[in-house]
């Protein structure tokens, strides 16, 4: 090669790699940025799932009221999903045009879900002890991770799944009243561990949110799709049963339970299971248990007693166990 040559090579090398270099730092530092925003986002997510649970401890209180207001379940269940979906369709509406097929796809597996055990946990009570049913629905926390598995073919971790055993542990101590729980397993038993499913497939399905997906409009479909259901259930079943409701009781508690813990909590939810996922918004979800009894307890409802105190602590040990796990949220997203 001519001197000139060699000259002109050297030159063009002193000037393309300190270009090169620099556009490689920004690639990385790009990268880091990302990788700390996602970070930052499941702490987020993390928060708006505990955030969730302890609203839905909360409605056991105005569950129980509206009970007391001789409102039956089909009937809370109507007027609870229908209060949220027209709230939910005002929040939506500039946001109406533009509907994704895959929207519309998540938000009705997640309606029928929901319909579905709320449900099968209603008909359980009916033939089953309350204790029963609470431990039973509650196993929906250890199904989610072998749901993931299964749909996803992703496998969680050992440590979500010590986490999950560890939270229905808790669960059954905060449920089981001493010497109450029988060995025995009957119609409502089978309704209750039906309801867990359905629970978990509800957690399942909105894992399959992506980016792209609009929360609040994958919220209004999935909320219309139970409000739909419950109507029709309610008036082939029980429209007699209107004529006996206090309502001066019964209608505060079903709009709060329509307000915070139906359109508020399932609009946090699937807001927070686009940045984390399904197996460790099971567990953190699983917290409501804890902080209805917290509550119940605070208003004199309720007394601390033995299994309060370990079950709830065990409860505590998984949450702060899946937030000390490696942060990778991809892995179970299918």
């Amino acid at each position: 090669m001519p001197p000139l040559a060699h000259a002109a090579e050297r030159r063009y090398n002193r000037e393309e790699k300190p270009e090169a270099e620099g556009r490689g730092g920004r690639e990385k530092g790009r990268s880091i940025v990302r990788k700390e925003n996602g970070k930052r986002m499941q702490w987020v997510a993390d928060g708006l799932c505990l955030l969730t649970a302890a609203i839905w401890g909360t409605g056991f209180i105005a569950s129980q009221a509206a009970i007391d207001a001789d409102m039956s379940a089909a009937l809370i269940m109507a007027l609870r999903f229908t209060l949220a979906a027209v709230v939910m369709l005002l929040v939506c509406l500039p946001r109406l045009r533009g509907f994704r097929v895959h929207e519309w796809k998540v938000g009705s597996a997640a309606g029928l879900a929901l319909f579905g055990a709320f449900f099968t946990q209603i008909v359980g009570q009916q033939y089953t002890t309350v204790s029963h049913c609470a431990f039973l629905t509650a196993t929906n926390v250890v199904l989610v991770p072998f749901l993931v598995w299964i749909f996803r073919r992703r496998r969680p971790s050992a440590r979500t799944f010590a986490c999950a055993a560890a939270a229905l542990l808790g669960i059954g101590l905060l449920s089981i009243t001493p010497g109450s729980f029988a060995l025995s397993f009957g119609f409502g038993d089978a309704m209750s561990l039906l309801c867990a499913l359905l629970f978990a497939l509800h957690i399942t399905s909105l894992g399959r949110l992506s980016p792209e997906d609009d929360v609040l409009r994958v919220n209004l479909v999935q909320l219309s799709v139970a409000a739909v259901v419950s109507v029709a259930v309610f008036l082939i079943t029980d429209l007699h049963a209107v004529e006996a409701v206090n309502w001066n009781l019964g209608l505060p508690a079903v709009v709060y339970l329509g307000l915070f813990s139906t359109c508020l909590c399932y609009f946090l939810q699937t807001t927070a299971q686009k940045y984390t996922s399904p197996s460790q918004a099971g567990v953190l979800l699983s917290a409501e248990g804890l902080f209805g009894s917290l509550f119940s307890v605070l208003l004199g409802m309720e007394s601390l007693t033995v299994n309060l105190a370990v079950g709830g602590l065990i409860i505590l040990g998984a949450v702060i166990g899946m937030e000390l796990s490696p942060r990778k949220k991809q892995p179970e997203k299918g």
